[in-house]
């Protein structure tokens, strides 16, 4: 019994995160992932943070996306994929696991929450793999860029969103 209680447990040594992917597709029909900057250290990373109180993980990826990057639209439920990185932490680094949910973006807010103390890019899967740190976060992205069915899915969905507008 004991051991069931102890397999439930988040590990305390890491720190369980969630990002949201955000995707659009460009005027030349081509992919583009958005990218920010780190507001400590200004390297590009995925809009992310923790888990939410009373959201679901995709949900709380929306929000940072939002709060983070000023975008919003169609957060997917199911994970896409995961990577792992080395979290600055007060007094020393915290290993972090990430959940990352596909955000297929629809608009931008004018204004929001931390639009002062980021930049953000669009870049194709594979800049975005040149310009990340995180090795894991490149072989996602590099994934990414070899992905057709979630560049399908992608165009799908704003299709769809442009026949409904």
């Amino acid at each position: 019994m004991a051991d069931k209680k102890a397999r439930k447990r988040p590990n305390k040594d890491v720190r369980q995160q969630v990002a949201a992917l955000p995707l659009r597709i460009d005027e030349d029909d081509n992919l583009r992932v958005l990218l920010i900057t780190s507001r400590e250290t200004q390297r590009w990373v995925l809009p992310k943070g923790n888990l939410m109180r009373g959201k679901t993980p995709a949900r709380a990826a929306a929000i940072e996306a939002l709060e983070e990057a000023g975008v919003v639209g169609k957060i997917y439920k199911k994970p896409y994929d995961t990577f792992q990185y080395w979290k600055r932490g007060r007094k020393a680094f915290i290993f972090a696991d990430v959940t990352v949910f596909l955000l297929v973006v629809t608009g931008m807010r004018a204004t929001w929450k931390e639009q002062n103390q980021r930049r953000m890019v669009w870049v194709t899967p594979a800049q975005a793999a040149v310009m990340v740190v995180e090795p894991s976060l490149q072989a996602l992205l590099q994934n990414l860029e070899l992905d057709d069915a979630t560049q399908r899915l992608v165009r799908k969905h704003l299709q769809a969103a442009d026949e409904d507008a």
